[in-house]
């Protein structure tokens, strides 16, 4: 039912936009308003191309068939949803000028259709490029001295599935290790389908190596993608599945308890428990938090979390639309503070949906803990 409600409203929004990109193209742009069959059938085809492949994907055997459509789908809605910004601003612009006698609706269009156009070809070269590393150094007021210079490395929201290349996998696990990283935290949105060839990529993530190994927390797509077979896969791997459960490690003396919840899409029965997650944990160990949404930030400083880190946002993944994701999360992206506890929300280490990360380039992050306080961040 969950996915019934998704897709009508995805196919009403979509829908929506493909008209006003039809209609509005047809009205500015004299060389397309000769062909209004042409620019409808072309708004609809892809419309429907937008929902035949993530549809289809995962189904068995189809992979070879289907991840082409998968990739024009997402590609062509990578455009859309860019597109349509830029010529309702146009569209704006050219109304405004039209009040002072000056005709621009030819002029308004090619500029919307340009600067999406160039957006959309820079987002995919940096999205499909390999992954840079950001290096963040927090300071902690209490920590125990043995955790100077402890490194975690974050992976989150990879998205694995078929626009993913096995060569950008490897390059993280690689990178990763070159790190020499003392935890692996992944926090999230790993895998996004089941669809052939989405297992041997995540398999490969085996490769990744830590002083004290690997803990992940699942995002809502994991439950999207059949979260149990891919937490056996995790598993079998050697990581940590921290599901409302901490794990106690001893580092240079002292002691560093990792806590996971699970995403909030489990649901209520199975859905996050932050007591549960916490109890029993020493007083004198220092609490990181992994929990996929930035959120829950006031309760887990409550709880004496000292460092939560997370994902989901992409911080909008690529412009315009990274303008919008600061107005529905406290701590959109990068470093922040709730109370005395840091918060670290990545902006992802994949993409989601469109090959697109334009002006919001993807990362690993390395995360280095040091004895400090606040005014000496760097």
């Amino acid at each position: 039912m969950r996915i019934l409600v998704f897709l009508t409203i995805a196919l009403l929004v979509l829908g929506g936009a493909s008209v006003y990109m039809a209609e509005r193209s047809l009205a500015l742009c004299p060389a397309l308003a000769g062909h209004p069959a042409l620019v409808r059938g072309v708004a609809l085809g892809m419309l429907v191309v937008m929902f035949a492949g993530p549809v289809q994907h995962g189904v068995p055997g189809l992979g070879r068939w289907v991840d082409p459509l998968y990739g024009l789908g997402y590609t062509w809605f990578g455009f859309l949803s860019t597109f349509v910004v830029y010529l309702a601003a146009a569209d704006l612009a050219q109304a405004l000028l039209r009040l002072a006698g000056i005709r621009a609706g030819t002029w308004a269009f090619a500029l919307a259709a340009g600067g999406a156009l160039v957006s959309v070809l820079l987002g995919l070269v940096t999205a499909l490029r390999p992954v840079p590393t950001r290096r963040v150094r927090v300071p902690i007021p209490d920590l125990p001295p043995g955790l100077e210079g402890f490194r975690i490395l974050q992976i989150s929201d990879l998205h694995l599935g078929p626009l993913v290349r096995r060569s950008q996998v490897d390059h993280i696990v690689a990178a990763g290790n070159a790190l020499k990283p003392d935890l692996i935290a992944i926090t999230g949105d790993l895998v996004d389908g089941g669809a052939d060839g989405t297992r041997a990529k995540a398999e490969r993530l085996g490769a990744l190596q830590a002083t004290h190994g690997v803990c992940f927390v699942t995002g809502n797509h994991e439950y999207y993608a059949g979260v149990a077979r891919w937490l056996r896969l995790f598993q079998e791997l050697g990581w940590r599945v921290l599901d409302n459960k901490h794990v106690l490690l001893e580092h240079r003396g002292a002691r560093l308890a990792v806590a996971g919840m699970p995403d909030p899409t489990a649901g209520s029965v199975h859905g996050p428990d932050l007591a549960r997650a916490l109890a029993g944990i020493p007083a004198d160990a220092f609490r990181l938090l992994l929990f996929h949404p930035p959120t829950g930030a006031e309760a887990a400083e409550r709880a004496g979390v000292g460092l939560q880190l997370s994902g989901h946002t992409h911080a909008g993944q690529y412009f315009p639309w990274s303008l919008v994701v600061p107005a529905l999360y406290a701590h959109p992206k990068g470093l922040g503070r709730s109370g005395r506890m840091w918060i670290y929300t990545s902006v992802g280490t994949g993409f989601w949906g469109p090959p697109n990360r334009f002006l919001v380039p993807p990362e690993l992050t390395l995360i280095e803990l040091y004895l400090g306080f606040a005014e000496r961040l760097q």
